[in-house]
C-alpha cells in the first residue's frame, strides 16, 4: 500500500501520513509532481518549435482517462518531490532521468470543490525518445507519443487552467 503526507495548503507538514487512496478531509493537501520531457534533439530555446513526450493516460484511470497528459503522480510519504519525478517517468515509461538533469519549471497549489487540492511541482528535462519505443507501464498508460508543443498544449489545456498553460509556455521557450 503506498502511503503520502498531508499537508496544509501553506505546505506546513500536518503530521499525517495516511494510505494514497484515502479521502482527504477539507483543508488537506497533498504533493504531487509532473514532468514535462522535451527531447534531446529537439531545438534550443528560441530556435524553433520542441518536441515533447506525452502519454495517454490509461482508459480505466480514476482521473482523465484516455487524455493524452504529462507524466507525474503523488509523492510518497518522506519522498522529495524530485525523487518522485524521477521514480514516476521511471515507473510509467521506463525512461531513467539523472538528477542533475530534472529542474523545476513551476510550483502551485491546486484547489478542488470539496475544500481540498494539491502542492504541485512541475518539473522539466530534456530525454532522448528511446531507440526500440517506448516500454510503458499499460495499467497507468495506453500510449506515448512525441508531440510538437501546440499540440501537447492543445491536449493538456483542456483539463489545465490558463495560469497553468502559461507555465508551460514558459517551460517551452528555457527548455
Amino acid at each position: 500500500m503506498e502511503y503520502i503526507d498531508i499537508f496544509t495548503r501553506d505546505g506546513q507538514y500536518t503530521g499525517v501520513t495516511r494510505p494514497k487512496h484515502d479521502p482527504k478531509k477539507r483543508g488537506e493537501y497533498y504533493r504531487h509532481v509532473l514532468v514535462i520531457m522535451k527531447t534531446t534533439d529537439s531545438p534550443a530555446p528560441g530556435e524553433g518549435e520542441g518536441l515533447y513526450i506525452v502519454q495517454q493516460r490509461s482508459l480505466k484511470a480514476r482521473f482523465y482517462p484516455g487524455m493524452w497528459d504529462m507524466t507525474g503522480g503523488a509523492v510518497m510519504a518522506g519522498e522529495l518531490q524530485e525523487a518522485a519525478a524521477i521514480r514516476e517517468v521511471k515507473e510509467e515509461l521506463d525512461i531513467t532521468i539523472l538528477p542533475e538533469k530534472l529542474k523545476l519549471g513551476f510550483e502551485r497549489i491546486v484547489d478542488w470543490d470539496d475544500g481540498t487540492g494539491l502542492l504541485l511541482s512541475v518539473f522539466m528535462c530534456r530525454v532522448d525518445v528511446p531507440e526500440n519505443g517506448f516500454k510503458f507501464d499499460p495499467y497507468e498508460v495506453n500510449d506515448v507519443k512525441v508531440m510538437p508543443f501546440h499540440e501537447f498544449l492543445y491536449h493538456v489545456s483542456d483539463h489545465n487552467d490558463e495560469d497553468f498553460c502559461n507555465g508551460l509556455k514558459e517551460i517551452e521557450k528555457k527548455l
